[in-house]
């Protein structure tokens, strides 16, 4: 069956078997190990769970056998489980209202310690209001928590349960955006910024639920289970062996039931999250281009485009919740059955003076205990479906090549510089950006790459820090090919200046020391005065602490640019890449930043994209390229001096 695609442009393949379910359940359980103590202490706290549902039955046998029936309380029907018959053996010689006290203390006992009594999965819980999407649901699953128990004891597993499920999910939280913030650029481009929020967000907590729904929940369940079986076998077994039978066939029987239901389960789990997905990156998106939006009077068309996003979305949940219905309806209808069954044939028995009516009570009660388990594990594989299509949208962007690949050389101080040979680079969908480039560069230069638009200029330039890797040929650095280089070595070394200003919503003093956080004050000053930035910071209220808007659009374009370029300089590292870095700078501003590149080159290699011609003039060498090649090199003399080269015609449409 196959699912929308929502807009994937890399996680294409959302097909799941339950092969596959289930090596993604082994690979979950590796992240229990980093919270195993939390982990163990959990598995105890649920283990103490069990005593109420099996202790509070009995109490109320003991009130209408031998309180209200008047029935001694030596010459019961049947016999006492070995847990509470201590207690029973107290009350041998006690009036019925002695009786009564006596239990209702040991009641109150209960409910102090573990609340009252049997009170399901869920006996305490901490969720936040939630709305019918995955995204919200989801979202209760970091710090939401549940216990089978109530009162003290179920107060204490509670917050043991927030703390351990908050462990597992910022532990896969942390290692997804470390590997986000490590993946190439070219599958960056590829991948939607709402879709990786809704990863990191929204996915991730399911690894909680898989952790628990492999380990605990079975395990308790099936211990909660066989204890009510074992308890019964012993008080019941001799006068009906009947009961025990239908409770063990009561868990199979769920199984067989939900189990055609799994593969629908992963089919609409996967799409729910994908049209969430979609959902978020419509917001992102529309928020992040807002000014194209409202000068362009497209608000309403976005408008629309975002309420097809939403209800999509909760179409799908609702298919998502359509199973889960179904799932509870079939396993209702296994538990409501059973219990039908044991209603009559205890009923039966009490009437034949076989069973007592607080016999009633008692097996009704375990009955129900051992339905709610069936159930549980019915509703389990169905729950390990949605949970797993979770898991893989994230171990897909986990599983995805890095930057680093398997490339450990640690690049030294670069002394020499750059070398591109034969370099051809062709984008995934098959457009050819570079060919059989060759490009040299060497420290102490200042080369002005230049070209008409699509040239290939940035492309080329992403070469050098390794966002674009050659689809032929080979890029060095001092002679060393930076295929080998591990990612976090070679930018150390490389600092490239976008041509878009990538600004966060932090002060200036925070953005202009983003690459180099031990730089002091002073040096943020002295950069921010040689990239042209400090008059207009000194002219702002707060000055250098001054808070930017989101992604600094509270300043103009071309103050943004002198701040990106003061952050650049303020790396000093050894290469120094810029793209455009004049192109919003006055005139006077320009001047001031080419002498400081002038300055910057006599110890580092500084590479200039660039357009105009007073920024290309500066150069030591221009490199002009067209149609992804190089075609000339040379001074600007040098090159306006060939009649019919290409370098000459491009200045000669720029200056009219």
């Amino acid at each position: 069956m196959s699912e929308p695609r929502f807009d994937d442009r890399i996680d294409l393949n959302t097909e799941l078997t339950n092969i596959q379910v289930l090596a993604i359940l082994r690979r979950t359980l590796a992240f229990i190990w980093p919270v195993r103590r939390l982990f163990i202490i959990k598995f105890f706290l649920m283990c103490g769970s069990v005593i109420p549902i099996l202790v509070a039955p009995w109490p109320f046998k003991i009130i209408i056998d031998h309180v209200i029936w008047g029935r001694p309380i030596d010459d019961a029907i049947v016999p006492f489980p070995p847990f509470i018959q201590p207690f029973v053996d107290l009350l041998v010689g006690f009036s019925p209202m002695e009786i009564m006290a006596a239990t209702v203390a040991l009641m109150a006992g209960l409910v102090f310690a573990f609340g009252a009594g049997d009170e399901g999965r869920q006996g305490a819980i901490a969720f936040f209001a939630q709305g019918e999407d995955t995204a919200t649901q989801t979202e209760n699953m970091i710090s939401a928590g549940w216990s089978q128990a109530g009162g003290i004891w179920g107060l204490l597993d509670l917050l043991w349960n927030i703390r351990l499920v908050q462990g597992v999910t910022h532990l896969v939280r942390y290692q997804l955006f470390e590997r986000l913030m490590r993946l190439p650029m070219q599958t960056l481009d590829d991948n939607r910024i709402g879709d990786s929020v809704y990863r990191v967000m929204y996915d991730t907590p399911t690894f909680q639920d898989l952790c628990f729904d492999i380990t605990l929940t079975p395990s308790i369940a099936i211990l909660t289970a066989l204890a009510s079986l074992y308890v019964m076998q012993y008080s019941y077994g001799d006068l009906a062996p009947q009961l025990i039978w239908v409770g063990l066939l009561s868990l199979p029987a769920v199984l067989i039931i939900t189990m055609p239901l799994a593969a629908p389960a992963r089919h609409a789990s996967q799409a729910s999250r994908a049209s969430g997905a979609a959902t978020t990156d419509t917001v992102e998106e529309s928020m992040s281009n807002i000014s194209a939006v409202q000068s362009l009077g497209n608000m309403v068309q976005e408008h629309r485009r975002f309420e097809a996003a939403s209800q999509e979305s909760f179409r799908q949940f609702r298919r998502v919740k359509l199973i889960n219905v179904s799932v509870s309806f079939f396993v209702g209808l296994v538990g409501a059955s059973m219990l039908i069954y044991v209603f009559f044939l205890v009923s039966s028995m009490i009437i034949a003076d076989q069973l007592s009516p607080g016999d009633f009570s008692v097996l009704m009660s375990l009955y129900f205990t051992v339905a709610v388990t069936a159930g549980q594990l019915g509703q389990l594989w169905i729950d390990f479906q949605n949970n797993a299509a979770a898991a893989r949208r994230v171990f897909l962007f986990m599983d995805l090549p890095s930057e680093d690949g398997q490339a450990p050389l640690q690049l030294s101080p670069i002394s020499e510089g750059v070398r591109i040979e034969e370099a051809d680079f062709t984008f995934p969908d098959g457009r050819k950006a570079l060919s059989a480039v060759n490009f040299a560069a060497n420290v102490g230069e200042l080369i002005a790459i230049v070209g008409p638009t699509g040239a290939g200029k940035t492309t080329l330039a992403y070469l050098i820090p390794g966002y674009y890797r050659p689809t032929r040929g080979r890029v060095s650095i001092d002679g060393k090919d930076i295929a080998d280089m591990a990612a976090d070595s070679l930018r150390r070394q490389v600092t490239y200046v976008f041509q878009e200003h990538q600004l966060f919503s932090e002060t200036i003093t925070d953005n202009i020391r983003f690459g180099i956080p031990e730089a002091t004050a002073a040096e943020v000053e002295r950069f921010a005065a040689t990239a042209g930035a400090s008059q207009f910071i000194d002219q702002l209220p707060q000055g250098y602490s001054t808070r930017l808007g989101r992604g600094g659009n509270t300043l103009s374009v071309g103050q943004k640019q002198r701040l990106c370029i003061a952050r650049g300089l303020a790396r000093n590292s050894p290469v120094l890449i810029l793209d455009e870095p004049t192109s919003s700078l006055d005139v006077e501003a320009e001047a001031d930043l080419l002498n400081a590149l002038q300055q910057a080159r006599r110890n580092r290699l500084v590479i200039v994209i660039a357009h105009r011609l007073s920024t290309i003039r500066a150069a030591d060498r221009i490199v002009f390229m067209d149609a992804g090649t190089v075609v000339e090199e040379g001074t600007h003399i040098e090159l306006m001096a060939r009649q019919d080269g290409a370098y000459r015609r491009f200045v000669e449409l720029q200056t009219g």
